[in-house]
């Protein structure tokens, strides 16, 4: 028997008493065959929970008391598998009766041949519990699916309708009630041509439903687009099935007009972002997380020296990668989730060329904030940088000439009083001379034969040149003069020693350097452009020499000072006055901290964090070019160190720079 290939689950209930024997029931279930499992029970409550079980088949009540009965036959009276009752071999008739009516399926008297009834009893009930469960779960799975049925046909936003062979309409959903405001009982029996636009049922074929063509085959689909009332234009997507033999036709309409017009405008942004993406001058470069390039716009490759194609899937460090001993900034972006903007960075392309690049790299988020890749927009700085080395020659051009304007002024003085100095000493010579003469005229006379007459007359000679010529007078400016010239002539050898100093080139490689003296010598050169209107102050510390590339410390220096006395200039603005620059240095965390402040106009709090930018300046057109303090930036950078700067407007501008002791490596690819 089919329905009983499944194991059978049977819960035996009994008394717990010493003398009752179980054995029989359980030996007589036994027989039925090895299929059968049997769970002795002897709690009422706990056989109710078992027989409850949606897999046991049969509760055997075995002599049991009658309130255990009636407790039973209960609990499963409603839902429960079949219970059978085994009742004593002494209850009447009575006893059975009342059984049945508490709901017991079947009633078996213990006598002599109880062991041969249970297992029919127990196959047939089974089998019947079984039919009717099979019945009961069939009957609900068919309403499951009527309901469910009906459920999607009224829920679906599609139109559906069902023609006969005829091409009549026999039902409708309540969506194609909606869109084509039509009750399903007015549509029965009329045809489609009568309750679609005309355009609709032209465009979709729907003239005649009933030609073999329709009915022969399973079905079409196609796009009908549709004129509706307010003359807005409506896309369809129209469906035809045949259902059966009898010519049924089932059509279905789905309104895809926003999804049209959605798609359309999705294929215009596409090419929208295309076009854009493929016109910007910055390279693009999307990365996956595999650091693999999913998508390159043609600037990146024209930089990279490929074409898009080639580049994608390949990895974005075999060209980020360049730099030994530093993680690129795709990959820090990958590995961390950091965003960077605006860094420099080398890359290599496919020739082999090392260039320089600004690079801002983005993570790109998906779901739950998760890092899906990396997009990169990449600029070829060769020319910036070139240009940026003009500019920068051009700006320390026109320093120079400001610089040696003053120092010209400063050398002149000297040279002046020397030269002047010079000329009055040749007035004393010519002077000196002729004195001398009278003297040796005299000395002359009293080599021979003295005659007292002449002698006398070439004494008052002596005398009275001596006294034109003022010779004590002459003596001491003499000295004086001399003494003056010594002095600019050691003033002049001062400044050419600094300008010296200053203009040393020294070696490409670092060397130890004393930090004050390169100030000290820095400032020397400055002061003489700025000494008639700042106040200079130094204060400076001690500390061990400093590992460094001194020239472009100097640099820095003279530009930090050349700022400091313009912006004093400007506050003055040709007025009475003068500023104060105060230079200070001091043993700083591990290195070298060097402060220059100033009392000019300051810089404006919206300033502050654009000043180290290239090309920023707050100078009138053509007086700078803004490269000064963003180079000045670079090279405390490349010195691992710090720059900040701290301002009050109106009242100065104070510039500090930390320079560690403990220098960062050399990078070979820095200018």
């Amino acid at each position: 028997m089919e329905s009983l290939r499944a194991r059978m689950q049977i819960v035996l209930l009994h008394p717990l008493e010493p003398d009752f024997d179980t054995s029989v029931s359980f030996v007589s279930l036994s027989r039925i065959g090895g299929e059968v499992d049997v769970r002795r029970e002897s709690d009422v409550d706990s056989a109710v929970r078992w027989a409850s079980r949606e897999m046991v088949d049969l509760v055997l009540v075995d002599r049991c008391r009658p309130d255990w009965v009636v407790g039973v036959l209960s609990a499963l009276a409603e839902d429960g598998p079949p219970v059978v009752v085994v009742v004593d071999a002494d209850a009447d008739e009575a006893d059975c009766l009342e059984t049945f009516r508490a709901g017991a399926a079947d009633c078996i008297r213990y006598g002599s041949d109880y062991p041969e009834v249970v297992p029919l009893v127990v196959l047939e009930q089974v089998r019947r519990w079984r039919q009717l469960r099979e019945r009961t779960l069939t009957r609900n799975k068919l309403d499951w699916l009527e309901r469910l049925n009906e459920a999607i046909v009224s829920e679906l936003p599609v139109s559906l309708a069902v023609s006969d062979h005829e091409g009549r309409v026999v039902e409708i959903n309540p969506e194609f009630s909606r869109s084509f405001s039509v009750s399903a009982r007015n549509a029965a029996g009329r045809s489609l041509a009568e309750l679609l636009p005309s355009d609709l049922v032209e465009g979709g074929g729907l003239l005649d439903l009933s030609e073999p063509r329709v009915t022969e085959q399973d079905g079409f689909s196609r796009i009908v687009q549709t004129t509706d009332a307010d003359q807005k234009t409506r896309v369809f997507d129209l469906r035809l099935r045949t259902l059966d033999e009898q010519g049924h036709v089932l059509l279905a309409l789905s309104d895809i007009t926003r999804t049209e017009s959605l798609s359309r405008r999705l294929g215009e942004v596409e090419r929208y972002n295309e076009n854009i993406v493929q016109s910007i001058n910055s390279a693009l470069l999307v990365v996956g997380l595999d650091g693999r390039v999913t998508f390159a716009n043609s600037t990146a490759a024209e930089i990279l020296g490929s074409d898009p194609a080639s580049l994608e899937g390949r990895l974005a460090d075999d060209w980020f990668g360049v730099v030994e001993g530093q993680t690129s900034l795709i990959a820090r972006t990958l590995d961390q989730g950091l965003r960077f903007k605006g860094r420099e960075t080398m890359i290599q392309t496919e020739a082999g060329v090392r260039l320089p690049i600004g690079v801002s790299c983005t993570p790109l988020s998906g779901e739950g904030s998760r890092i899906q890749g990396v997009v990169a927009i990449f600029q070829d700085l060769t020319e910036i940088k070139q240009l940026q080395r003009q500019v920068l020659q051009r700006e320390k051009m026109a320093s120079i000439g400001e610089l040696a304007a003053g120092i010209a002024h400063e050398i002149n003085n000297p040279v002046g009083f020397i030269h002047a100095n010079l000329s009055q000493m040749t007035e004393y010579l010519d002077d000196l001379a002729a004195y001398l003469e009278s003297v040796d005229a005299l000395r002359n006379s009293m080599g021979g034969t003295v005659d007292p007459a002449a002698l006398t007359a070439l004494s008052e000679k002596l005398d009275r040149v001596a006294q034109e010529v003022d010779v004590p007078y002459l003596q001491k400016d003499f000295r004086a003069a001399v003494r003056e010239s010594l002095e600019g002539s050691e003033r002049i050898r001062h400044i050419v020693s600094d300008l010296r100093d200053f203009s040393h080139t020294g070696t490409a490689e670092r060397s130890l350097a004393d930090v004050n003296q390169c100030l000290d010598t820095t400032a020397n050169i400055v002061w003489t452009m700025m000494k008639h209107s700042v106040s200079l102050e130094k204060d400076y510390g001690k500390f061990a020499e400093l590992l460094c590339y001194p020239m472009e410390l100097k640099q820095v220096f003279m530009n930090l000072l050349v700022n400091a006395y313009q912006s004093i200039e400007e506050k003055i603005s040709g007025g009475e006055g003068t500023g104060l620059i105060r230079i200070e240095t001091c043993p700083q965390a591990g290195g070298i901290e060097v402060s220059i402040s100033d009392t000019g106009v300051g810089v404006d709090e919206a300033n502050i964090q654009r000043i180290f930018d290239p090309f920023f300046t707050t100078k009138q057109v053509g007086e700078g070019m803004g490269l000064g303090l963003s180079t000045s930036y670079g090279i405390v950078k490349r010195h691992g160190g710090e720059m900040r700067v701290e301002s009050v407007p109106g009242e100065g501008a104070t510039f500090t720079i930390w320079l560690p002791f403990e220098a960062p490596p050399e990078d070979p690819d820095t200018d």
